[in-house]
């Protein structure tokens, strides 16, 4: 529906459309007031003395005496209209991104051929990740040693991912495809629930 000076207007349905019964009220109005016009000029006419008539009354202009009575009807029918309430459904974009930290905290991070060592310079590098990443883009965070745990589920809260690399220690082992097929089952989680 296109409404002149507002543009498209869409609408699904109404919450409460049994609202649209008082629209017969309106209409009844409309109906009375039409009956009374009428009633009003056949008596006028039935004693009016024309001259007489003529000669005292001061001249109206008859197409403006029904707009009072015209946008008291059309108001009660926008009121009821609004009263109804339209809906429509809208769709709201949604930032589907999904980035997964995987990080190694083996034995081999310990390591110093990076200063101080790979896990510290690791945890500077994935909250730097974190602190630069667009806002609105789910992070989450995968630690891996010997098995893999999910610390932190993929979440637009950067700064909670920043707070969960902090707690990264080195542990036994390395189990690189465990940590990544869990950082995938992370990803598939939160892909059912962004549909």
């Amino acid at each position: 529906m296109t409404i002149p000076l507002l543009g498209t207007l869409s609408l699904r349905g109404f919450t409460h459309a049994w609202f649209f019964l008082v629209l017969a009220a309106v209409l009844a109005l409309l109906a009375a007031y039409v009956v009374a016009q009428r009633r009003k000029r056949r008596r006028a006419l039935r004693f009016a003395n024309f001259d007489l008539l003529a000669a005292v009354s001061v001249p109206r202009r008859r197409r403006w005496r029904h707009v009072p009575a015209a946008l008291l009807l059309a108001s009660l029918a926008l009121l009821t209209t609004a009263m109804a309430g339209p809906t429509d459904n809208v769709r709201v974009p949604r930032n589907r991104a999904v980035v997964m930290l995987v990080i190694d905290v083996s034995e081999s991070m310990s390591s110093t051929d990076v200063a101080p060592n790979r896990l510290a310079a690791a945890k500077e590098a994935g909250k730097r990740f974190a602190d630069e990443l667009t806002p609105g883009i789910n992070l989450g965070l995968v630690e891996f040693a010997g098995s893999a745990t999910l610390l932190m589920a993929p979440t637009p809260d950067h700064a909670a991912v920043t707070a969960s690399i902090d707690t990264l220690k080195v542990a036994e082992r390395t189990a690189t495809g465990e940590g990544l097929f869990t950082a995938l089952q992370a990803v598939a989680a939160i892909a059912d629930v962004l549909d």
